[in-house]
């Protein structure tokens, strides 16, 4: 069961959407509106057969499904602004639509839950992250506030602090766990966290290993932890440090199709001006190993935002938001298939071709 939460986007991956694909058939028509995003190929050296998911957060905000030629497969236009991520099952996806709001969609558009902050133990606001466990509970990144002596640090013996935490809700909305970083770290002893404290760590990722524990990125730490998902016990941190330069930045940190860790090393815009695909893995002595490394063109470089997936042996899809472009690469970091969008989509997801006929 737990192998099964970590796996979310690789069952993703293989195509399961048959609904999807029938509604896809339908809504793909010369009648596809004007606001949607055109993707404009710019390179194909080596077509794909399956389609890119992307998210459009402005308004109208909108579900999009590319072909590799660019063309629009299939969409779902929602009438809110939409927060930039959300994660996709096999027959629904679960969405933030703001940081108050959680749904559940189905792929023809349906609503099969809907949770609302302020009701039940939906008591924080949410953002980034948004997952729904085997058990149908929906796991997600909050903010929290605390006040912090953070008067030895230059501040106020009463300083607000801003920073991140875990909250899991059944589909009810029932309160059933939650986790905020300052039970795990002090503030205080924080080289940074007083200069920070509007958005201490600035966690951007959350995800769920083959053991059902939980990976969570910190930006600003630029650092991966691994969570004991009952205990919330720090399992281990690991920052990339045993590679040459670490990674910078990092976004969209799950278990890949291989069976590594990847992540999006964003890289620095002052002194690491190199995005790529970084993969590591645990070594049986509990050591850490950098396994993959897809360093990406100058034109792809994006600084902030951006996701790497692998959907084949030697595919990897990558969305680099700051240069408004859809890429896929071979693990070497040839450049296959490139597309220029006009949109900063967050992440774009690779869905394999299997029922659109």
């Amino acid at each position: 069961m737990s192998r099964f939460l970590s796996k979310n986007l690789s069952i993703f991956i293989l195509g399961m959407f048959t609904f999807l694909f029938i509604a896809g058939c339908k809504e793909s028509s010369p009648n596809i509106p004007e606001w949607l995003p055109k993707l404009e190929i710019e390179m194909d050296k080596s077509s794909f057969e399956g389609y890119v998911l992307v998210r459009k957060t402005s308004s109208p905000g909108a579900m999009i499904m590319y072909d590799g030629n660019g063309q629009v497969v299939w969409f779902h236009e929602s009438d809110t602004v939409l927060q930039r991520v959300c994660t996709p099952y096999k027959e629904s996806y679960v969405t933030l639509h703001d940081k108050t709001e959680i749904s559940e969609v189905h792929y023809n558009g349906d609503t099969l839950n809907h949770l609302k902050w302020g009701s039940g133990g939906f008591d924080r606001e949410m953002h980034h992250e948004i997952l729904k466990d085997s058990d149908g509970n929906y796991v997600g990144l909050t903010h929290e506030y605390d006040l912090i002596d953070f008067s030895s640090n230059g501040g106020l013996s009463n300083d607000t602090l801003k920073f991140d935490g875990i909250l899991k809700l059944s589909s009810d909305g029932e309160k059933l766990w939650s986790w905020k970083l300052t039970d795990y770290l002090d503030p205080r002893n924080s080289e940074n966290a007083f200069k920070m404290k509007l958005d201490w760590g600035h966690a951007n990722a959350l995800s769920i290993d083959d053991d059902g524990n939980y990976l969570i990125s910190f930006r600003d730490f630029n650092e991966i932890w691994k969570l004991d998902s009952s205990t919330g016990a720090v399992v281990w941190k690991y920052d990339g440090s045993n590679d040459d330069r670490g990674y910078f930045g990092q976004h969209a940190v799950h278990k890949s199709l291989s069976g590594e860790y990847l992540l999006f090393d964003n890289g620095s815009p002052r002194s690491k001006r190199v995005s790529r695909a970084f993969g590591f893995k645990e070594s049986q002595n509990g050591n850490f190993v950098n396994n993959l490394n897809i360093e990406l063109p100058d034109s792809l470089f994006s600084w902030k935002q951006g996701s790497v997936y692998q959907f084949e042996t030697n595919k990897f899809l990558f969305c680099s938001s700051m240069r408004k472009k859809l890429a896929v690469t071979d693990s070497l970091g040839s450049v296959l298939w490139m597309a220029n969008t006009n949109e900063e989509y967050y992440r774009a997801y690779y869905i394999q071709k299997g029922f659109l006929n």
